[in-house]
């Protein structure tokens, strides 16, 4: 009596077939924590730098017309997700996270963080 060893090409494709639909299942929710962990990002670089501008203007500084790397060195300054702007009058800012392409699936818009603490888009802060 020959005895069989190995694996048959249909347990090969079940096997193929599981993968495929756990991949199918899981990807989606991995692309989204993704960008959610990006967007996230963002906003705890916006207030980083808005920490730093306050610092600076309780020093006498001004509000600033431009964000610079020295305002928040830890920040993601690369521009490959988000790029942080501002604008500013000499008594009030808006804090600004605009979306690159590789951050376009996020169903989050554009970030912005005024200097009176209001935060837009609400739903995406909580």
């Amino acid at each position: 009596m020959d005895k069989q060893n190995g694996v048959t090409l249909i347990e090969l494709m079940v096997v193929v077939a599981v993968i495929g639909v756990m991949t199918a299942i899981t990807y989606p929710s991995y692309q989204s924590h993704v960008l959610k962990s990006y967007r996230n990002k963002a906003m705890s670089d916006l207030a980083m730098i808005q920490l730093a501008i306050e610092e600076n203007r309780t020093n006498g500084i001004a509000y600033p017309s431009s964000i610079s790397s020295s305002l928040c060195t830890i920040c993601d300054n690369s521009g490959e997700r988000y790029n942080y702007g501002i604008t500013s009058t000499a008594t009030s800012y808006t804090l600004s996270a605009i979306k690159t392409a590789l951050q376009s699936s996020d169903t989050c818009g554009d970030l912005t963080l005024k200097s009176t603490g209001e935060t837009t888009p609400t739903d995406c802060w909580k």
